[in-house]
This record gives C-alpha cells, structure tokens and sequence, in this order.
C-alpha cells in the first residue's frame, strides 16, 4: 500500500493560528481512496509536530500540502526539509495563495523549486490523476516532468519550461463525486479540544470582489451537497466533537433553499447533545428572508452578518460589489440578530477609492443602522486576486508595507533540523485618495471601535441613549475623545502608532533580511513581534481596563445628554446605577465562580430581559433592592470548553474574544437578576 503525507499545516508558535480540521486535504484523499482504491494509504496532518515525527519514521511516496495565506510559507518550509532529506519524494501544493497570471505563476515556481507541482483550481480531481502518473514512473517528479505529460490543472517546470495545463475542471456533482472524509473516518484523530470542525455544504461564489481569492471567474458557479450528505456528516461529527464550534467553509451560506434544511438539522442536533454551541459561517448577502428564517431557527447559536467592506458608491464599483444590495445586507443583518447574539459586518480600510471620511461614514452608517458588531480589517494585497495585479497597483498608487501575520510563525523541529517559518502579507497603507498619515488615524479609529463597540462591551450605555433618540455614532464620537485624553487608555492608542511604524516593512527583501537575523524569531515568539495591537489592545482593555472603559462610556452618554438637553436626575442616577453593574458583569470574566449582590435603584432584571433598550425613568423601583450577578451554569459549562480550546492566557482569550464577536453577550458577560 503506496503511503502519502497530506498536510494541511496550522502555526503552533503562539497556540493554534487556524483551529479548524484539516478539511481540505481531508477532500483530497477522500476522493483518492475511491478513485485509486486500496492502493493508497494517506495520512492527514494539521500539527507540525505530528508530520515531523512521521516524516522521522516513514517515507511517503507523495508529500502534499495546502497553500493558504495562513500557512504557505511553512508549507514551503517544510517541502524544503523533505527536499533535503528525503531526496526524490514529489511535493505537491495546491490552495488559492497563487497567482493569476501565467508569467507570474511561472515565476512563483523558480522561485519555490521545493514545489515538483502545484494544483491550480480543485484538486481532488487533478491529484488523484496525478498520483496515477506518478505511479507509472516510480513516483519520480523528474520522470515525469521528463515525458511532458500533461495533467488538467497540474502546473510544473522544467528545465526553465513552464508546463501549464489550465485550471483543473470544477465538480459538478458533489454528492455524486466527492465522498464525505468525516464518514469515510479520515478525519477522525483531530476531533480534539482545540481544533473545531468545519464542514462544507457548498462551494463557489457568485460575486466577483477583486480583493478576494473567490472573487475570480473560476469560482463563479456554485454547487451544493444534498440535505442528506449535511445530515450523515453532522451526525457523525456530532457524536465525536470536542470543541464547542462548528466552522461551515461555505462563502455564501443561504443561498440555496435547502440551506434552511441545514439549519434546522444543526438545531436538531444542537437540542439532542447541546453541540454545536455556535456556528461561524459567511452567510449569503442577498438573501434576507432566508437568512432571517435561518437565524429564527438557530437563535443564538449562529453569528449573522455580511461584509459591507464599504457604504461608499465610488469604492464599491472599484471593488466590483455592486450587484450586492447594501439595503438587503442591512436589513438581513438586523433582521437576523437577537439580544443575545448580536449581527456584524465587515469593513475594509485603504480600498481602492477610500478616504478617511468614507472610511468613518462606514462605520457610522453602519452603527446608525443598527449592527452592532463593525469589524475592521485592512486591505490586504492577495496573490491571485485582481487587486493585488499590476493594472490595479499602477491605477490607485498603492503604497504598501510588509508584516509577519499575526501568530502565523513559529519555530518546529523538521527531519533533525530547527526550522523558522512565518507568514508575511503586503498590506495597503496608502492609496491615491487616502495619505499615510489618514490611515494612520483612521487606524486609531478603529482602535476605539474594536474597543468600545465590539462584543457589546458597554452595549447598554449604548442602548440608552438609543432609547432616547441619539445615535451611537454620536456617542461614539465623544467616546473616542475621552478615550484618547484617558491615562488608563491613551497607551493604547500610543503602542498603536509605535507598533505600527515598526512591524511593517517597506519591501519583501527587507523583511526577509530581518526574519532571516540571528534571534528575530525568538523576539516573535516573545511577542516583541508578530502582534495584531488592535486585537491585543482591545484584549487587554476588556479584561484589565474594564471599569475605565465603562467610566468613559457613561460620562460620554452623560455628555451627549446633557447637551441635547435629555438629561435629568434620574437619567443620572441610572447611569450610575447601570456603571455598576456592567462592572460587575464584566470584570475578571474568567472568574467562573465569581457572584456579586448589588442594590440598586431601577428594574435591571426587566432591563436586562429588554436588551437594556428602554426608558430607565419607566423602570424606577419604589425602593433599591438586590439583584444578583453571576455566570449560568450553561456559561459555565461553555466558557470551560473554550478556554480549554483558547487557552486562558493572554494570548488564548485575545483569539477566542476575536472568534467570537457577537457571541460575547450570550457566553462571557454575567448575568444579572433580582435576589430572591
């Protein structure tokens, strides 16, 4: 029986970068199993460690490895040991981290001859062909090169040739062609506490976003899995997950109408074992209904949202998202939502068109619509995506800078040698229409909105003045000047700046140089490097800052009130009643036992069950009484299981507050109820 590696490698330098089953590549020797039979033993790997101390044991025939944002560079790393000490094995790639352009592809492979092929387009096809070809000539890469032989969607070099036989062919049946790797068992070993598993019911985008790998016309044309393929696999992953989350890899989930069948066979299964706990999916953005009636079904379970990326016309027309509805995608967004599990979308800075004052409008028309969750990326320039080719860059005047993605690094012991390995990305910092000093500030921007806004943080400050007639941008506009005058949180905005102006490199080379310096990855591994500040800061600020954070929400409510002239004893008397409980409910949150008897003046179990969305001066009590503040035993119960995923250090609840947006009401924040 012929032996492969397949690898869908994940960084463990700084806990688990991506904590999803190694599906991909999950596919790949699904399908070979049945179209090559018994002739064929492939062995998955996600962790570093597991490949190293097989490659010490075994030596495969076939060496394949997935090509991610995420993960490239440690792919080639390792291709690279197996080149050095295991001479003659074929590596194989395959993933959307590869250009479109035939020159530079070409170029991609001179420059990684560690890669014998690379699978352009789905691979399952192509690589069991491939595997077939190479069985026919000893599993020599340089026989086969040699003969010229031609693969659908295999792309080699040879002898400076570039042989490139297009794209492999899309699937039109998935059910038909594709057997499941959750029932066939080959995903088996990693139903463990930190990675989640993710499943596929569809694949293709109908959209075509330049920024984006699935914008390009290959992937235009969807298909889905039958209703009954979802049922089998949640079934049998349901009776082995460990970790809370279920991940779906669909870009559009909701766009066919069985996808409502889907969600009601996760709910099914959520009431008879309590998993999933949440669901993480891209759901469809022109689908209201739809989305809504799925969400109705899941309820707190699933984070809806849908990427706006923009408000602005001009920057949408660049990007090619004009056949998305932003009215639909609003109005699916906040149809979706609950109390408890709050909607999101999706906004990125220095797009092609954007400025400092249509980046803000973003977020504002965002806040003012009533999504609560706006996360802030910045645009990053991806191999094989138009916007990162030479027409777009000549056209918008990019200036770029280059940065090791956060806790995409690390250092791994590989065939007896010690190997670094991290993941760069060229990121946007300036274009025609937006100066490095506007993003800059639109950056600390961001800062505050990740801060305050996000997970609901000081939501119910938020609410009142909601309830009231004002609008969260209005507060939030004076929550950012308190913010940056606070001596608590102006270091934050500070390290910023700094972290910033020192993790981006102005080309390739340079940051190639200094990762390549004695000692710079163990500065990675101490975090003097590799850091995403938004997301640490923000991190630090809930969990350590919290009363200061709360402090600057009421007094920038208080202000706003004030002002417009809503403001009264008793408003004044709510926010400081409301001041302690948000504290109490949202301080030390990893204290799982912790519990606190407040009294205080207003109804905050009936506020409480309103969302915090009403007039506090109708909710007066006769007299203050006592309420109590603790976690549920359900939160309980969920937030052990994630902090055994995450890990309860910094850096784990840096990852599980960044993964869990919108689900931070439901799972992290105390409750509070009246004491009886």
């Amino acid at each position: 029986m012929t032996l492969l590696a397949l690898a869908d490698l994940s960084h463990t330098g700084v806990g688990v970068s991506a904590n999803n089953n190694p599906l991909a590549v999950g596919y790949i020797a699904a399908y070979a199993k049945r179209a090559l039979g018994t002739a064929i033993n492939p062995r998955l790997f996600k962790y570093p460690d597991a490949l190293s101390a097989f490659l010490k044991a075994n030596r495969p025939a076939i060496a394949g490895f997935t090509n991610y944002m995420w993960n490239a560079h440690l792919s080639c790393a390792v291709a690279r040991q197996i080149k050095r000490h295991l001479p003659g094995v074929p590596v194989v790639m395959g993933g959307p981290n590869y250009p479109l352009d035939e020159a530079e592809q070409q170029a991609y492979l001179a420059r990684h001859p560690e890669i014998d092929f690379f699978i352009d387009g789905e691979g399952e096809v192509p690589f069991a062909a491939l595997f077939d070809a190479l069985s026919q000539v000893g599993f020599s890469a340089a026989r086969l090169k040699e003969a010229g032989t031609d693969i659908q969607g295999v792309h080699y070099l040879h002898e400076g040739t570039f042989v490139r036989n297009g794209t492999a062919a899309r699937m039109l049946d998935l059910d038909a062609t594709l057997p499941s790797p959750y029932t066939t068992g080959l995903l088996d070993e990693f139903f463990d506490e930190k990675l989640s598993p993710m499943m596929q019911t569809s694949r293709g985008c109908p959209y075509s976003c330049t920024f984006c790998h699935d914008g390009i016309a290959y992937m235009n044309k969807t298909r889905a899995f039958s209703i009954d393929r979802v049922r089998e696999e949640l079934a049998y992953i349901e009776a082995r997950a460990k970790a809370p989350t279920l991940q779906l890899a669909d870009l559009n989930w909701g766009m066919f109408p069985h996808d409502v069948e889907t969600a009601r066979a996760i709910d099914q299964t959520r009431r008879r074992s309590g998993w999933p706990r949440n669901v993480m999916v891209a759901t469809a953005k022109n689908q209201k209904d739809r989305i809504v009636q799925m969400s109705a079904i899941l309820g707190d379970v699933l984070q809806v949202g849908a990427s706006v990326q923009s408000t602005n016309g001009e920057v949408l027309h660049f990007i090619k998202r004009t056949n998305i509805s932003l009215d639909a995608v609003t109005r699916m967004t906040m149809g979706a939502s609950n109390g408890h599990t709050g909607s999101f979308t999706e906004i990125i800075l220095g797009l092609p068109g954007d400025t400092k004052a249509t980046h803000i409008a973003s977020v504002y028309d965002m806040l003012d619509a009533g999504i609560q969750d706006v996360r802030l990326f910045q645009f990053i320039l991806l191999p094989g995506t138009e916007a990162a080719g030479p027409a777009h860059r000549a056209r918008f005047q990019y200036l770029t800078g280059f940065r090791v993605l956060a806790r995409c690094f690390g250092r791994y012991e590989m065939l007896g040698e010690s190997v670094d390995a991290a993941e760069v990305q060229e990121v946007c910092l300036g274009t025609n229409t937006m100066s490095r000093e506007d993003y800059n500030e639109c950056r600390a921007f961001d800062l505050t909105v990740a801060i305050f806004n996000n997970g609901g943080v000081v939501r119910e400050f938020f609410r009142l003045a909601e309830s009231l007639g004002v609008k969260r941008s209005a507060v939030l506009k004076r929550i950012a000047a308190l913010a940056a005058q606070s001596p608590a949180l102006s270091p934050l905005y500070e390290e910023l700046r700094r972290e910033e102006a020192r993790n981006f490199f102005p080309d390739r080379a340079s940051l190639d140089a200094f990762l390549a310096a004695p000692g710079t990855m163990d500065r990675y591994l101490r975090g003097e490097f590799g850091v995403n500040h938004i997301y640490q800061a923000r991190t630090r600020a809930l969990t350590t800052l919290f009363p200061d954070l709360a402090d600057i929400a009421r007094e920038a409510v208080r202000a706003e009130l004030a002002e417009r002239g809503l403001a009264d004893t008793v408003i004044d008397e709510y926010l400081d009643d409301l001041y302690l409980a948000c504290v109490a409910r949202k301080s030390n949150l990893t204290e799982l036992d912790s519990a606190e008897t407040l009294t205080l003046r207003f109804d905050f179990g009936a506020l409480h069950e309103r969302d915090y969305l009403a007039d506090p001066r109708s909710l007066t009590l006769p007299a203050p009484r006592p309420f109590v503040v603790r976690h549920t035993d359900d939160q309980r119960r969920d937030l052990s299981r994630y902090l055994a995923q995450y890990g309860a250090g910094p850096k784990g609840l840096e990852q599980f507050i960044q993964r869990n947006d919108s689900h931070l009401s439901a799972m992290l924040y105390r409750v509070i109820a009246p004491s009886f």
